[in-house]
């Protein structure tokens, strides 16, 4: 899979993934990797009870599968990443949006 993500900051990703799923590097396969703009400081992935910058972010999306689980990792300005909990993530921004 052609990815949209710089190397520097998808390694770290793909080596968090790895250890919370416990497999090889090998096992994880890359579901999506792309670069996005998100609507908010929370990255689209808001936590309950906190309050967010109301920017948009330039940063990336990438999702990765290991072991039968599916990470959503959320990156932002810097190169920053979190895991963003099942069931909580928001979409970015359509792409068409200015």
């Amino acid at each position: 899979m052609e990815t949209k993500v710089p190397q520097a900051i998808l390694e770290p990703i793909l080596a968090d993934a790895a250890a919370r799923a416990k497999v090889g590097r090998e096992q994880l396969a890359v579901v999506r990797a792309e670069s996005v703009v998100w609507g908010d400081g929370s990255l689209g992935c808001p936590e309950p009870g906190m309050e967010y910058a109301q920017v948009l972010v330039n940063g990336y999306w990438v999702v990765i599968e290991a072991a039968g689980q599916t990470y959503d990792f959320r990156v932002g300005r810097g190169g920053s990443f979190r895991l963003c909990p099942a069931g909580r993530g928001r979409p970015p921004l359509p792409s068409d949006a200015s």
